[in-house]
């Protein structure tokens, strides 16, 4: 059983007067369509968004400092209270 749909010619017959997809050409001939407009659709309140954003660094910040108290503890960090070994034998 082939039966087909043939989808050529079913648009309808065109209105005079209709312009509606009518738009000026440049000097290529390529339509020059018009800008678009585009409406910002926020879902979260900036109140809100502020908020998840200050939790959501602040557990990040937990968590880094959970990696660093539970990491190796050879290898030292360049920070302030960190000695060497030969500044201790001096």
């Amino acid at each position: 059983m082939t039966e087909k749909i043939d989808t050529q010619g079913m648009s309808g017959d065109s209105v005079e007067g209709c312009t509606d997809n009518v738009y000026p050409r440049d000097e290529n001939g390529e339509p020059i369509y018009p800008a678009m407009k585009i409406k910002s659709l926020s879902l979260i309140e900036p109140k809100l968004r502020q908020e998840l954003k200050d939790l959501i660094n602040e557990v990040l910040d937990e968590r880094e400092l959970e990696k660093k108290l539970n990491g190796p503890y050879d290898v030292p960090e360049q920070v302030a209270y960190a000695y060497r070994l030969d500044e201790i034998q001096e």
